[in-house]
């Protein structure tokens, strides 16, 4: 099975979601869950709450 791939609305980028994951930090976003994710241009890893994620401004696409 292969891992969810996401394309940003607005920029167009394609994404490959590998996990979530449990923000530590000190402050009022402590203990969030974030999305981890890698561009499939260039390779880059980013991570993102997932409230941010998951509000629209990226849809889901197939392989």
């Amino acid at each position: 099975m292969s891992e969810p791939m996401y394309r940003h609305k607005k920029r167009g980028g394609l994404y490959v979601v590998h996990g979530r994951a449990t923000l530590q930090v000190e402050g009022p976003h402590d203990m969030a869950e974030c999305v981890i994710y890698s561009s499939t241009t260039d390779g880059r890893v980013w991570v993102r709450p997932a409230a941010d994620f998951f509000d629209g401004r990226f849809e889901e696409v197939q392989p």
